[in-house]
C-alpha cells in the first residue's frame, strides 16, 4: 500500500533521524518535510515502532516545541493522477502524474 508521510520536529538532530530512517526504508522525499512510498504491513508496522522508539528516546530540548508525524494510506491512483506544480530556475513546470504537461520561462522581477 502506498503512505504519505509528514511530519512536523523542530528538533534538528531528530528531524534528520526521522528524514534517513525513512529513507532506509525506501520511500521518496517528495517536499523537505514529506515522504511517499509503498511499505507492506509488517514494514509499516517495523516504522511505526521505529518512529516511536526515535521520538521517545531522543532528549527533549528545551526550546522544542512539536513533535509530530502524521501517515496517511492513499490509493495508488492518487500517485498517477497527482498535479505537481514546480517553480525552479526561473522555469514553471507542471506535471500530472509522472508526464509533464508545460513548461514556460517566468520573468523574474
Amino acid at each position: 500500500m502506498l503512505f504519505l508521510i509528514i511530519y512536523d520536529i523542530t528538533n534538528d538532530n531528530l528531524r534528520n533521524k526521522i528524514a534517513e530512517t525513512l529513507k532506509d526504508y525506501g520511500l521518496e522525499r517528495i517536499q523537505y518535510s514529506a515522504f511517499i512510498g509503498s511499505l507492506p504491513r509488517f514494514k509499516l508496522n517495523s516504522l511505526i515502532e521505529d518512529l516511536k522508539k526515535l521520538i521517545r528516546d531522543t532528549p527533549v530540548k528545551e526550546d522544542e516545541r512539536v513533535r509530530n508525524i502524521q501517515i496517511y494510506p492513499i490509493p495508488e491512483m492518487s500517485k498517477k493522477r497527482r498535479v505537481e506544480i514546480n517553480f525552479s530556475n526561473g522555469k514553471l513546470s507542471v506535471k500530472k502524474g509522472e508526464e509533464p504537461i508545460k513548461m514556460q520561462r517566468v520573468k523574474i522581477v
